[in-house]
C-alpha cells in the first residue's frame, strides 16, 4: 500500500520539476515542489537563527514521505474496502498536488 501511495504521489512534483526546470536558479529548488506548503512552518526555524539549506530540504522530504507512509500505517487495519483505499489514495494525491502547486508558485514568485 505504501508503494501505491508513492506511485500516486510522485507524479505531481516530478511533473513540476519537468515544467519548472528552466526557472531554477539552483537544482535544490526542485525540492520546493515536494514541500511547498510545508515550507511555511519550517521557515519558523529561521526565526531562531541560521538554518542550512540541507536541513530545510531534509525536513521537506521527511514531511512529504510522512504524508505517503503514515496514513497507510495508521489506517492499515481500518481500511477494509477498495473504496476506502481509493479515497485515501485520492487524498494523498491531492496533498502532493497542493505541495507541488505551492512550490511552483514559490518558484514563479521568486522570479518575478
Amino acid at each position: 500500500m505504501c508503494l501505491a501511495s508513492l506511485i500516486i504521489m510522485a507524479p505531481w512534483p516530478l511533473l513540476g520539476i519537468l515544467l519548472m526546470h528552466p526557472y531554477f536558479d539552483k537544482e535544490t529548488e526542485a525540492f520546493m515542489l515536494f514541500g511547498g506548503i510545508t515550507l511555511f512552518p519550517i521557515m519558523i526555524l529561521a526565526l531562531f537563527g541560521s538554518v542550512s539549506e540541507e536541513v530545510i530540504i531534509l525536513l521537506l522530504m521527511l514531511a512529504w514521505l510522512a504524508g505517503c507512509v503514515i496514513p497507510n500505517i495508521w489506517l492499515r487495519h481500518r481500511l477494509r474496502s477498495w473504496m476506502a483505499i481509493c479515497v485515501l489514495l485520492g487524498i494523498q494525491s491531492a496533498y502532493s498536488l497542493a505541495q507541488a502547486l505551492m512550490g511552483v508558485l514559490l518558484i514563479l514568485g521568486k522570479n518575478v
